[in-house]
C-alpha cells in the first residue's frame, strides 16, 4: 500500500541552476569539471516555453556560462542533446528535443559569437530518462540539455 503523501508536499517544476553563492564555485566549473572528467554534463536551467523551442529569458544566464566555457576552451567541441520528459507521444518529443536542443546552439552562435562549427545537436525524446516520468520531479529532472564533449 503506497504511503499517503504529505499534503504540504510540493511539486518540484523547475530544476534551478546551482548559484556559486550556495556551491562555493562558479556553476560554469561545475559543467566545465564535469566535462573534463567524464566527457558529459547535464544541464538545468535552460527553459522553454511549454511545448515549444522557444528558450524563456531567465535561461540567459546559463547560456552565457556554457558560452564562457567554450571560450575558455577554445579546442572543445560539443554536442548540445536535448532531452523531454514523456508527456506526449514519442515521435512529437523526440523532435522537439532536437528543435530545443538546435535553440540553444542558435543562442550560442547568435548571442554569444560561438563558431556554430564547433556545436553538432542532437535530441533523443523522452528515451534517455533520469528519473521516472511518474512525478513532477522525475519529469523535471527528465526536461533537459546535456553537453557531450567531443
Amino acid at each position: 500500500e503506497m504511503p499517503k503523501l504529505s499534503e504540504h508536499l510540493l511539486d518540484v517544476i523547475k530544476i534551478e541552476f546551482p548559484r556559486s553563492e550556495q556551491a562555493g564555485q562558479a556553476p560554469v566549473e561545475n559543467i566545465e569539471q564535469k566535462l573534463e572528467a567524464e566527457g558529459r554534463a547535464d544541464v538545468y536551467g535552460i527553459y522553454f516555453d511549454f511545448n515549444s523551442d522557444r528558450i524563456k529569458p531567465e535561461s540567459a544566464a546559463v547560456i552565457a556560462e556554457i558560452a564562457a566555457l567554450l571560450k575558455k576552451n577554445p579546442d572543445w567541441t560539443l554536442s548540445i542533446e536535448g532531452h523531454t520528459d514523456n508527456i506526449g507521444s514519442d515521435a512529437y518529443n523526440l523532435d522537439l528535443s532536437k528543435r530545443r536542443a538546435a535553440a540553444v546552439k542558435a543562442a550560442l552562435v547568435n548571442d554569444h559569437g560561438i563558431d556554430g562549427n564547433r556545436l553538432t545537436t542532437t535530441g533523443h525524446g523522452a528515451s534517455m530518462p533520469k528519473e521516472s516520468n511518474d512525478t513532477l520531479a522525475g519529469r523535471a529532472r527528465n526536461r533537459r540539455v546535456e553537453l557531450v564533449r567531443k
